[in-house]
C-alpha cells in the first residue's frame, strides 16, 4: 500500500514537470548598445530552461516600445526608467545603467553648466527620449533661460552632444576626438554632500550620480568625470501571468553571469537587491514574488493536478505541524524547568546569611545559564522570547545575589 502511494506520487510529479504546450512570448528592444546581445542571450536562456519560444522584435524608440506593451502587442521590453508612468505596464527588474555622456567642442571652455548650454547648439537625442527628458529636467534644475537654449536634432552640426549609453568603446570614442567630456563636479566635492549631482539625484530620485574613473576613456578621462546615470529596466505588460513573470525574473537574475561579459554595467545592474523604490513603474506581482522570496507554490503552478497532490500535502503538513507543535511544547517545558529553578533561588535571597551561601547560589544560577546555552546550541531550546526573558531574569538574580552578599559583608564589617 505504502509503495503504491509513493509510486503514484512519483508519477504525478513526473507529469507535473512536463509541459507539452509551447508558449510564445515576444520581446521588444531598441538595437542600441548591448540590447541586441541581451535579447539573444535572454532568448537562449529562457528557451533552454522552459518550453517557450521567445520572438525578438527590434523597436524603433522607447516610447513606441512602451506603446507596444500597453497595446499587448508584445509581452516584455527593455525600457529606460525615465519614461513617464503609464497604465498597463509594470517593472520586473533592473538590467543595467545608462550613463550620461555630455561631449562638448574642445575649443569651448565652460566653467559651469550654464556656460556649457547657453548660446550653443545642443543635440539631446530624439524628442521625448530619456536623454531629452533628462536634459529638460537639468535645465529646470539649474534654472536656465529657455530662450538661450538652442536644441538641435542634428548631431553633426552640434557644439554639445548628449548621449545616454553604456560605457563607450574605443571605436565609438573616435567619433568624438574633437570633443571633451563634461564633468558636473570636481571629484573632491563628490560624496561630501556638496556636489551638484547629489542635488540632482535628491530632486530627481530616478537619476543616480555616476563617476567615470580616471583613464576609463584614455585622454577623455585624465581626471575622473562626475556625471549621472539612469537604469534600464525589464518592463512587462501588466496582464502577464504572475508565474510567467516570476520565472522570467528568477531565470534572468540567477543566470546573470551569462550576461556580464556583454558589458561591465550589466554585472553591476542585474542584481536581486536593486532599489525597487526607484522604479518609475510599479513592480509586477510576479517579480515581487521572486524578489521577496514568496515563490509560486507547486499547486499554483499545476492547478490541474492539485486534487491528489493537495490531499497528500495536507496530510504531510498536518503531521509536520503536529510534530512542530510537539517539539515547541517540549522546548517550552524545558525552559519552564529553568524558570522554576531560578525562582527557587530568587525566593531564597532574603534568607541568605553568609557570603559562602550567596556564592553557591550564584554558581547555581550560572550553571543553569550554561546548561541553557548548551541546549540552545544542540537545538533542544530555541532562542525565543521565553529564552531571552530567562537569561535576563538570571542576570537580574545574580545581581540581586551579589547585592545581598555586599550587604552581608557590610554587616560583618560593622559588627567586627
Amino acid at each position: 500500500m505504502k509503495r503504491s502511494i509513493f509510486l503514484s506520487l512519483g508519477i504525478l510529479l513526473a507529469l507535473a514537470s512536463c509541459n507539452p504546450t509551447t508558449v510564445t512570448y515576444s520581446f521588444i528592444y531598441n538595437p542600441d548598445g548591448p540590447n541586441s546581445d541581451v535579447a539573444e542571450n535572454m532568448k537562449r536562456v529562457l528557451e533552454r530552461e522552459f518550453n517557450v519560444e521567445i520572438k525578438l522584435v527590434e523597436g524603433v524608440h522607447t516610447n513606441a516600445n512602451i506603446d507596444s506593451l500597453i497595446r499587448s502587442k508584445v509581452d516584455f521590453a527593455l525600457v529606460e526608467n525615465y519614461i513617464p508612468y503609464q497604465k498597463g505596464v509594470n517593472s520586473a527588474f533592473s538590467i543595467y545603467s545608462e550613463v550620461l555622456h555630455i561631449f562638448y567642442d574642445r575649443n569651448l571652455n565652460p566653467q559651469s553648466f550654464e556656460e556649457l548650454i547657453y548660446d550653443k547648439t545642443i543635440f539631446v537625442g530624439r524628442r521625448g527620449s530619456p536623454s531629452y527628458h533628462m536634459m529638460m529636467d537639468l535645465f529646470t534644475f539649474y534654472g536656465l533661460d529657455q530662450n538661450r537654449i538652442n536644441i538641435s536634432f542634428n548631431i553633426v552640426q552640434s557644439d554639445v552632444i548628449v548621449l545616454l549609453s553604456t560605457l563607450l568603446t574605443e571605436h565609438e570614442l573616435l567619433g568624438f576626438r574633437d570633443f571633451k567630456l563634461y564633468s558636473f563636479d570636481d571629484i573632491d566635492t563628490y560624496g561630501m554632500g556638496g556636489s551638484s549631482v547629489e542635488g540632482i539625484s535628491l530632486k530627481y530620485p530616478r537619476i543616480d550620480p555616476f563617476v567615470i574613473p580616471r583613464k576609463t576613456y584614455g585622454s577623455f578621462t585624465n581626471e575622473p568625470v562626475v556625471t549621472l546615470s539612469i537604469d534600464v529596466v525589464m518592463m512587462v505588460r501588466s496582464g502577464m501571468g504572475t508565474i510567467a513573470v516570476t520565472d522570467l525574473t528568477k531565470t534572468m537574475l540567477r543566470n546573470r553571469q551569462t550576461f556580464a561579459p556583454i558589458d561591465p554595467l550589466l554585472y553591476r545592474g542585474m542584481r536581486e537587491d536593486f532599489d525597487q523604490s526607484k522604479l518609475n513603474f510599479p513592480i509586477h506581482e510576479g517579480a515581487r514574488v521572486f524578489l521577496d522570496r514568496d515563490e509560486p507554490s507547486f499547486l499554483e503552478r499545476y492547478a490541474e493536478l492539485g486534487g491528489v497532490v493537495f490531499s497528500i500535502i495536507i496530510a504531510i503538513t498536518g503531521g509536520l505541524v503536529s510534530l512542530a507543535k510537539w517539539q515547541t511544547q517540549k522546548k517550552k517545558d524545558k525552559v519552564d524547568e529553568f524558570y522554576e529553578e531560578l525562582l527557587l533561588v530568587k525566593n531564597t535571597i532574603p534568607k541568605i546569611k553568609t557570603v559562602k551561601e550567596g556564592l553557591e547560589k550564584v554558581r547555581t544560577v550560572q550553571t543553569s545559564q550554561n546548561r541553557a546555552f548548551e541546549m540552545l546550541i544542540s537545538e533542544e531550546l530555541v532562542a525565543n522570547d521565553s529564552f531571552r526573558i530567562f537569561m535576563e531574569l538570571s542576570k537580574e538574580t545574580i545581581t540581586e545575589l551579589r547585592g545581598r552578599m555586599r550587604t552581608i559583608k557590610a554587616l560583618e564589617a560593622k559588627s567586627s
